[in-house]
């Protein structure tokens, strides 16, 4: 049973949920229309904090860094009036009312989008559990300044994994780059590439001190303070599992041509739906969407 917290309930016209590019851009253009919004999640946990220099974006100059992008966006977003809190939400309950649950506080919304993107996933490997925010990250971009002129590693078999160990090597005194597949089609100056790498093992004290593992170059053992986690992000949609919000078989919030979930008076957009492959068509989301619940 649902136990109130100790904050007061918060009413609001809208709540959206999620704080990246979809969602401050749709909160933003509600805002300058006059209504009350509220908007839940931290900005650096979105995509495009993550993704160092941007490239091909039609709407941002070129190389231009993607966390100080997010952070000019939701300060944007706050000077138009947009509410903001960094909470997390852990449930959403649908039936007299739609209420939207945080560690803290209950938030009451007449309408609610959903637009908490994707994130990476945890790989299971033996010493990760044990030593996250201890020299083990899966935000190079957030977490760079911690790891400065030290020893690193980045592991994963994605795109984000190329732009993370090419982000550190600006950073780092030394970036190892743990390739999680055989396949390896780009090369990385000055970074040493493992290929097929398996088996890993993270060890320390109080405190990531080195890594073991297998790979298609042989048994490794490589010395480094941090080791970032960056690969093919997931829909984060955890905490809709209790909820009556349809999900598809990869854990996507299923929705309409106009954004519509299964449950009347919330929507999704952005990377939790699986249908945005770019900041432009997430922008473009937002803004449609925006027109449809400005009807």
């Amino acid at each position: 049973m649902f136990q109130r917290p100790a904050a007061p309930d918060i009413q609001t016209d809208y709540l959206i949920i999620g704080a990246g590019v979809a969602g401050i851009t749709l909160a933003q253009k509600l805002k300058e229309k006059g209504l009350e919004v509220w908007l839940l999640g931290s900005p650096y946990e979105s995509q495009i904090a993550k993704a160092g220099a941007l490239q091909n974006v039609s709407s941002i100059a070129e190389g231009t860094n993607g966390l100080d992008h997010i952070e000019e966006m939701i300060a944007k977003a706050k000077e138009v009036g947009v509410k903001h809190k960094t909470s997390l939400c852990t449930s959403i309950e649908t039936n007299d009312e739609i209420a939207v649950i945080t560690k803290h506080q209950k938030f009451l919304a007449k309408k609610v989008v959903i637009a908490t993107g994707a994130k990476q996933p945890r790989l299971d490997f033996e010493g990760e559990t044990n030593f996250y925010h201890k020299g083990i990250s899966d935000c190079a971009v957030c977490d760079w300044g911690l790891y400065r002129g030290k020893d690193i590693a980045v592991i994963g078999s994605h795109e984000y994994t190329r732009r993370a160990a090419e982000f550190m090597k600006q950073h780092a005194n030394k970036v190892y780059l743990m390739w999680l597949s055989e396949h390896l089609d780009f090369s990385l100056d000055n970074i040493l590439t493992f290929t097929n790498v398996r088996e890993i093992v993270a060890m320390g004290s109080d405190v990531l001190e080195n890594v073991s593992f297998e790979s298609e170059q042989g048994s490794q053992k490589i010395q480094i303070s941090g080791l970032f986690v960056e690969g093919k992000p997931k829909p984060s949609t955890k905490f809709l599992q209790d909820s009556k919000i349809k999900l598809n078989e990869s854990g996507y919030i299923i929705v309409d041509s106009k954004f519509r979930t299964s449950i009347q008076n919330i929507w999704a957009i952005g990377d939790v739906t699986g249908l945005t492959d770019s900041y432009d068509t997430a922008i473009d989301h937002s803004i449609q969407l925006a027109k449809e619940l400005l009807i």
